[in-house]
């Protein structure tokens, strides 16, 4: 299958992506030394010293790699992308720095070293936005097709459509076997055929990436076909994995029990068994020392604004089904359930008192969970824990909900910063596809990215 037209493949992408990292890497090496020792001792110095210089660049490119900072499906001017850089950076730096120093005929100068480390982050993110909007150019761009013109393809349209993650790429329409479907507009794009008119129609709009969003098993003859479109450099991804890149959530109503075990055994364990805990222990321990007088403050508004003690407990469900005790700063009312049972929590809820609606719009109230952090029962990122009343409920009106509790409940969460609070099924529904990207996802890069969300939900009570 031969295009006559430019074919920017993904290969094309990563390539001009990787080399001008190369180029700018090695040229913030050249440039630290000049702008430290000057033109005529900068290029000496260089030149005394090429295998240390070239030991650091492959060093931080390798790192890079590692970190996935050659994915061109990422968004490069996201806030964690960003941070990605910095952390890579930052971790290249430091195998350099034991590279470097603990073999005395590699060295380099304090002053060169520490510039370019500083250099090289600043200058790569600098080159990640120019490359975004290279490859919004009409070079750059990527033509797609969606298999798939029911619910699924209809969704993942509305989301290319809208989000800004998707610039660059141009659906040309659907292929669907549906003969009712034939020569129809669905979404204002044309059903371009069914399968057997794939090849066809590939090659009459010049496409490089297809999107399944087929819900049923796929034909035989189609599976053969996506081998060969792949092995002629065409890009393949699935809804669910196209859904997740351009919204940071997953679309449960798209996967099946097989989806979600390859998830669940290819996901790295180490971090979140072994480094997040310990991390966070610590980081919840010196918090809750620091915000003590904060505490106290807390305290006597919460018993001067309404009779009843001043914190809350409630037993809620945490990882691998186990119950623990959470514990919050009171913002309702006593006995605020005492007639009504086990309700949600509503917009302007009556039983939430004056100080309460301040302490939940600025997620004051969580602080007391520290504690439960310190503990081990909850973590300071993940899922919002919940009650066994409402679990039980969700888990026979919702697939997929359990996964929730295959990691720790968290403090604050990428559903959290990314949605408002729940009060009904329905925007429960919602707050798991983002809790199961966070599940899918999680990592030391996603926590940071979420934490300095919530600071800002804090600090600009941009809560609910």
């Amino acid at each position: 299958m031969q295009n006559n037209q430019f074919n920017p493949s993904i290969s094309t992408r990563k390539i001009i992506l990787f080399l001008g990292d190369i180029f700018i890497v090695h040229g913030s090496i050249f440039l630290s030394a000049v702008i430290r020792l000057g033109w005529y001792n900068g290029l000496e110095y260089l030149k005394h010293n090429p295998l240390s210089f070239m030991l650091t660049g492959l060093t931080f490119i390798i790192t890079f790699f590692f970190a996935e900072l050659y994915d061109t499906r990422k968004d490069f001017k996201s806030l964690g992308y960003i941070m990605t850089i910095v952390f890579a950076s930052a971790c290249a730096f430091v195998i350099t720095t034991v590279l470097v120093y603990f073999t005395w005929w590699q060295r380099i100068g304090r002053g060169v070293f520490i510039m370019l480390g500083l250099l090289i982050p600043l200058f790569v993110i600098g080159w990640r936005y120019i490359y975004s909007y290279l490859a919004d150019q009409p070079i750059f761009r990527r033509n797609a097709l969606i298999l798939g013109a029911g619910w699924a393809g209809k969704t993942i349209l509305e989301e290319i459509t809208k989000s800004k993650k998707a610039a660059g790429l141009t659906v040309m329409g659907f292929i669907d076997d549906d003969p009712a479907k034939q020569n129809t507009r669905i979404g204002g794009l044309p059903v371009l055929g069914n399968r057997y008119g794939l090849h066809n129609a590939i090659q009459q709009n010049n496409v490089n990436l297809l999107i399944t969003a087929i819900t049923h098993e796929k034909h035989a003859d189609l599976i053969k076909t996506l081998i060969n479109c792949s092995w002629s450099g065409i890009e393949i991804l699935d809804m669910p994995t196209m859904y997740e890149q351009l919204t940071g959530k997953i679309p449960f109503k798209h996967i099946n029990d097989l989806w979600m075990l390859h998830t669940v055994i290819s996901k790295p364990k180490l971090y979140g068994r072994v480094v997040k805990p310990i991390i966070e222990c610590c980081v919840a321990l010196i918090l809750f020392i620091l915000l003590l007088p904060a505490m106290a403050i807390i305290a006597v508004l919460v018993k001067l604004d309404s009779r009843g003690g001043i914190f809350y407990t409630q037993e809620r469900i945490g990882k691998d089904g186990r119950t623990f005790t959470i514990i919050k700063f009171r913002t309702m009312t006593e006995n605020a359930e005492i007639h009504t049972g086990a309700i949600y929590t509503a917009d302007k809820d009556p039983r939430i008192t004056r100080v309460g609606r301040f302490l939940r719009k600025l997620r004051l109230d969580e602080i007391p969970q520290l504690l439960n952090v310190i503990q081990g029962c909850m973590s300071l990122v993940g899922p919002r824990p919940e009650r066994q009343v409402f679990i039980k409920e969700f888990e026979e009106k919702i697939p997929f909900y359990a996964q929730r509790l295959t990691v720790k409940p968290g403090l604050t969460g990428w559903a959290q910063v990314k949605y408002l609070y729940a009060s009904s099924v329905e925007q429960t529904e919602e707050k798991l596809q983002y809790d199961l990207y966070y599940v899918k996802n999680m990592s030391f890069i996603l926590d940071i990215v979420i934490l300095l969300k919530t600071i800002k939900v804090v600090l600009f009570g941009s809560g609910k």
